[in-house]
């Protein structure tokens, strides 16, 4: 149950691209004299590029200087802090019980001391539930509020960009790297999937028998 967190990812592009065509021509002549050999070479054909714009933002220093990351982190904190108060003051009271108890134990009857015991035993078991969902209602806020935090965040690049007109903008900090956002022009991710898909189909046809 600690602060809001960012994650991140990385993206390569790369396109390389070499023909080369050779020609061999032979004159009329005996077949072990060779008389002139011609080389043509045809021209390089470039596969198109994509011409991206990218920008980088620092995620660690958005944190440390964006107000609503501060706000909303104060935020979560308070709130985990007031669970643990709540939690550790019924443990406290819980724990003064049980040395009552066992003060009292000798003095009591058989009958009362199991029924103390129950008593006792009730109560604990509501402790560790109580624990339990002050876990779960911590987790489901901090994930709350860190979708607040990105939304708010990635509606305002898409914003930002309508003018800087970034193809892609990526997020680094100390915990990686993530894609905040991209053009959906340069997005091969199909073109990627048929040639893998293309690929499986080849390695799995059946084999003919030699």
């Amino acid at each position: 149950m600690k602060n809001i967190s960012l994650a991140l990812n990385s993206i390569l592009i790369i396109a390389v691209a070499v023909l080369y065509y050779l020609h061999f021509s032979n004159t009329n002549q005996v077949i072990e004299e060779v008389e002139e050999i011609q080389i043509v070479e045809e021209p390089v054909v470039e596969v198109a590029k994509i011409d991206s714009k990218i920008g980088y933002i620092n995620v660690d220093s958005l944190q440390d200087k964006y107000k609503l990351y501060e706000e909303l982190s104060n935020k979560l904190n308070a709130r985990e802090k007031r669970y643990e108060r709540e939690l550790s003051g019924k443990s406290a009271a819980f724990e003064k019980k049980v040395m009552d108890f066992q003060k009292k134990a000798p003095t009591m009857t058989q009958f009362e001391g199991q029924t103390k015991q129950k008593e006792l035993a009730k109560e604990e078991q509501d402790l560790y539930e109580m624990r339990d969902k002050f876990a779960v209602k911590f987790q489901n806020e901090q994930i709350k509020l860190n979708e607040q935090l990105q939304n708010k965040i990635k509606d305002y690049i898409k914003e930002f960009n309508t003018e800087k007109q970034y193809n892609i903008i990526i997020g680094s900090s100390s915990v990686g790297n993530m894609v905040l956002y991209f053009d959906e022009g340069i997005d091969i991710s199909n073109e990627v999937v048929l040639g893998l898909n293309e690929q499986y189909d080849v390695e799995k046809a059946p084999k003919e028998e030699k």
